[in-house]
């Protein structure tokens, strides 16, 4: 077997490495009692129920599967408790359980965090020989196993895109026009929202703010090296920040766009979280300060390249990745004496800087901005008394009262709402006239529809364009006839009418 190592000088790390992961731990547990607070105050104790429960099957599974390859390699050792918690303490499993848990959403099922615990444990950490020696981040294949296995596998506990899969999707990662950049910003919540963390996305990779008080408070304590996140986020600022020169990225509010652009790319996904606790994993990355500055370049340009061209809404999950591979050719550049190489690795980061903001400018040079739609009129949609599904919803008459030759029907039927709760209806008053069978006057009385539509029913609650339909023949109306713009509320009302209608025997 070949060793590698760097001859003098060379520093001793005055904590030990339990002591580096204790301290580690904390601070990821920090980011998750953040999580659990929004989840708390936005949607209730059963958000925070269920983060708990997914940090906890993950831990449970990681533990579990090192307990088990723990006995299947114990060599004539005698397995017993003493022997498990040696296993344990030097092997870390919790740190990838709580880190793959905290990259996760919330709606992520149990089955597939568990079986993606399983293969970040087993096949990209222990079949390497354990802590120390596996080549790859565990819990970033732990979550590459989701993103190409499991992307289905989630609960309805919530349904909202992240701002990443909006901007990905919506905007392909490029808009410089003024008017859709303030529309694109306004959708996912404008700059400060990103930077607190108030929204919804993974766990534990959506606060800037709280990872990077914990990244500081890190780097100061010597837990973490301060030079891959460092590095790593200013280039992702500096390389964006060319893309915006180059496409002439427009301004965004005082902004201008070589600014809020790159912030953008800062603020989004996983690159602050990635920053902080993936890349600077010291397993899978360089050890010479001159590496690591390399290292979290590379990743850098990978990021950026990847958000912008391949067909992925994050690119900092690969970046990692692809940069593990990398890191022992890192470490064979750059063998030998440190103060000796310096020269040598300055070359070689100028060499990945040059090359790197040439492959993102060459990529966004062949990438369209994302242009703004005109949109056309909408079609009002025709509704006729005999259309199958609005024939399906429930009405039924509450009150009638008699008026010489009017009859006044008081008429409840379900509308937009009632797909989301049954008990919900619109509660209309139809007036007819007995002697031709037409509607003389008919009104809402209560609406249970869409706040837009409350609105506009509270400032008019007449439906003046159902005035003398005739009850004897078929009838049918536009959204557009009834309430503007309204296909199921129009319905609603047609189906009361029809409920009169059958009323009257015709």
């Amino acid at each position: 077997m070949k060793f590698a190592f760097n001859v003098s000088p060379n520093l001793r790390q005055k904590q030990s490495t339990k002591q580096i992961m204790l301290e580690l731990m904390i601070g990821l547990l920090v980011v998750f009692a953040f999580s659990l607070f929004y989840y708390g105050t936005e949607y209730g104790s059963s958000y925070v129920l269920q983060a708990i429960k997914l940090l906890a099957v993950s831990v449970i599974v990681a533990l579990l599967t090192e307990i088990a390859f723990a006995f299947f390699t114990r060599k004539g050792q005698k397995f017993d408790f003493a022997y498990i918690k040696k296993f344990l303490s030097g092997s870390f499993g919790w740190i990838t359980a709580i880190i793959l848990t905290m990259m996760c959403p919330i709606s992520i099922s149990f089955y597939a965090l568990g079986v993606a615990t399983f293969f970040a444990i087993f096949f990209a950490k222990l079949l390497f020989g354990g802590f120390g020696n596996n080549i790859f981040n565990p819990a970033a294949v732990g979550r590459a196993v989701i993103f190409a296995t499991f992307v289905g596998a989630s609960t309805d506990i919530i349904t909202m895109a992240t701002p990443t899969t909006v901007i990905a999707s919506s905007y392909n990662w490029l808009v410089v026009d003024p008017e859709m950049i303030t529309t694109m910003m306004d959708e996912i919540g404008g700059l400060p929202t990103l930077f607190t963390g108030m929204y919804p996305g993974a766990i534990g990779e959506t606060s800037a703010l709280v990872i990077l008080i914990v990244g500081i408070i890190l780097s100061i304590r010597k837990v973490i090296d301060w030079r891959i996140p460092v590095v790593y986020l200013g280039s992702i600022f500096v390389l964006a920040m060319g893309i915006a020169l180059f496409k002439g990225v427009g301004s965004y509010g005082s902004l201008p766009g070589f600014i809020w652009y790159p912030l953008l790319h800062l603020l989004t996904g996983g690159v602050m979280f990635g920053a902080v606790f993936m890349l600077t994993d010291p397993v899978t990355s360089p050890t010479s300060a001159q590496g690591k500055c390399i290292f979290a370049l590379g990743a850098a340009v990978l990021t950026v390249l990847i958000r912008i061209k391949a067909n992925l809404p994050e690119g900092c999950l690969y970046s990692i990745l692809l940069m593990n591979m990398l890191t022992p050719m890192i470490e064979q550049a750059l063998a030998g004496k440190q103060l000796a190489l310096r020269k040598k690795a300055s070359i070689i980061f100028g060499s990945v800087a040059v090359v790197g903001m040439g492959c993102v400018l060459l990529a966004a040079n062949v990438i369209e901005p994302k242009a703004k739609e005109v949109e056309e009129a909408p079609q009002p949609t025709l509704v006729t008394s005999t259309v199958e599904d609005m024939l399906s919803m429930d009405a039924s008459i509450t009150d009638t009262k008699e008026n010489g030759n009017e009859v006044v029907y008081t008429v409840k039927a379900h509308g937009y709402t009632a797909n989301e709760n049954p008990d919900v209806y619109n509660v209309f008053e139809i007036t007819v006239d007995k002697t031709n069978n037409q509607i003389t006057k008919m009104s809402f009385v209560e609406c249970n529809d869409s706040d837009f539509i409350k609105t506009a029913v509270q400032s008019n609650p007449e439906l003046v364009n159902v005035v003398n339909t005739d009850l004897s023949k078929e009838f049918e109306y536009t959204t557009e006839d009834v309430v503007s713009g309204a296909t199921f509320t129009t319905k609603s009302a047609m189906r009361a009418m029809i409920e009169v209608q059958r009323a009257l025997g015709l």
